[in-house]
Formats: structure tokens, sequence, C-alpha cells
């Protein structure tokens, strides 16, 4: 995926707060992937335990970050699982499951891009 417009992400929000200061850029991406891996941990954990109240929080720590990366396709998404009140079990499960998809995606091509903040 070398075309932009083929990654999950968007990096003209984060390139224009780095001034193109690509060692800053790469702190930033570096964070970032630390930040998805740490809190998409805790909703898989929460998932699988049954605590929507763990996995709304991760999400809502996620949701900042996906923003800055442009990740528009997990808006609905993060909505979803913030917003777990009277929801099915099943539909939540499938939530995380495309949550897991698009931050693997993300990651994959991140550290394809960015080999030194992996």
């Amino acid at each position: 995926m070398n075309n932009t417009n083929n990654k999950p992400y968007d990096l003209t929000e984060i390139k224009a707060m780095c001034d193109d200061n690509i060692s800053f850029l790469e702190k930033l991406v570096a964070v970032f992937m630390e930040t998805l891996q740490a809190e998409l941990a805790n909703v898989k954990q929460g998932a699988a335990e049954g605590d929507w109240d763990m996995v709304g929080k991760a999400a809502h720590k996620i949701k900042p970050s996906l923003i800055h990366f442009s990740i528009t396709s997990l808006k609905d998404v993060i909505f979803g699982l913030e917003h777990y009140e009277n929801s099915d079990p099943v539909h939540l499960k499938t939530l995380v499951v495309k949550l897991e998809e698009v931050i693997n995606d993300v990651l994959v091509n991140l550290k394809a891009e960015f080999p030194g903040a992996a």
C-alpha cells in the first residue's frame, strides 16, 4: 500500500503539527502505535470478560489519536463502544473485531512507513 489513498490513515494533520520535523513525527507515530496497542489490549480483555465499561473507557482513550491520524473508518465503531449501554453483546463483539482489524492494518502500514518508530 504505497499510495496514500490506500492507507487506513492520513498523516496530513500530524505532519502539519510536526512542521517537517521528521524526528518529531517518528516520535509521535511511535507513541501513537504504543497507545493503540495498549488500549486495543484493554478493549480485547474487557470484551473477553464482558466488561463493557472497560471497553468503553479504552475506546474513549483511542479516539483522540484516531482523529489526529484521520482514521475515519472507526468513527462509528468507537462511538458504539463508548456508548455500549443497552447494546447487544454480540454486536459489541463485532465492533471489537472491526476495531482490531483496522488497528492492525494501521500498525502494519505505519511500521512499514516508519520503521524507526516501530
